[in-house]
């Protein structure tokens, strides 16, 4: 028969035994559940071309203390922009303009209810694509009464085959680097396990206002495509005169064999 001291003593030594135990088995457990290692890398490039357009928004703003005169001012300076475009030959599809806006402004130290002056404002979007005539119609359009040049954008008509090109370029970038990278340290690049890109373009030209992870961690690289030529691209992130630079960077996550 056992007695009561014994029996209590046999469930402290296993209690004990359980404890001792634990540590170990979760060591283990966490072990086997240890995610493989990873390199993240990411790579740039850049296409350069020359754009064949140019998307200008210009506006017409009036000031009067007469909401007539200003609006009746506007009206006017439009319709000498519009006369200047046409006899620019671009044709109706490529110009495009919107609703008047009309404001109200105060001299909130005499008046919060009289109006000190309205402005009255209108913009027009032009696609030129004729490129020598851009600077000469923008010259006219302030002749005329054109008083803000609100954006100006470059492209390329085919601005898709070259960001395409670009982000081939940018992948192209990073998958040597993880290599050259693994194969310094004793691994190798596996397979992908996340991609993300970015992109965008600037232009190198004329200079008016434009609107226009992991366990391992490198800079990007770039790489240029080649000119029509054939012949490679000078140093990196350069952009040249005159030229579109269409971007793409790719963030790789590579899992390491």
């Amino acid at each position: 028969m056992f007695s009561r001291r014994t029996f209590s003593a046999g469930l402290g030594a296993f209690a004990l035994a359980a404890a001792s135990t634990a540590p170990a088995q979760l060591a283990l457990k966490e072990a086997g559940n240890q995610a493989p290692g990873q390199i993240s890398v990411s790579g740039s490039a850049a296409v350069r071309v020359a754009p064949d357009e140019v998307y200008l928004t210009v506006g017409v703003e009036s000031r009067d203390k007469n909401l007539q005169v200003a609006t009746t001012d506007n009206r006017e300076r439009i319709a000498k922009a519009l006369a200047v475009i046409k006899r620019y030959g671009i044709p109706e599809k490529s110009v495009q303009v919107n609703y008047i806006d009309v404001q109200p402004t105060y001299n909130y130290q005499t008046s919060y209810t009289v109006p000190q002056a309205y402005v009255a404002h209108k913009s027009i979007g032009i696609k030129v694509t004729k490129l020598d005539t851009f600077e000469p119609l923008l010259t006219d359009l302030y002749a005329v009464g054109v008083n803000q040049v609100e954006n100006i954008e470059f492209r390329n008509t085919d601005m898709r085959k070259h960001r395409d090109k670009a982000r081939e370029l940018a992948v192209i970038a990073a998958r040597e680097k993880a290599d050259a990278l693994t194969s310094q340290l004793g691994a190798k690049r596996g397979r992908a396990m996340r991609i993300s890109e970015s992109s965008g373009w600037n232009w190198g030209g004329w200079s008016g206002r434009y609107r226009n992870e992991g366990q391992l961690m490198q800079q990007n690289v770039m790489q240029s495509a080649p000119r029509s030529g054939g012949q490679g691209e000078g140093g990196e992130g350069d952009l040249s005169v005159g030229q579109i630079s269409i971007t793409a960077t790719i963030s790789v996550d590579f899992q390491l064999e």
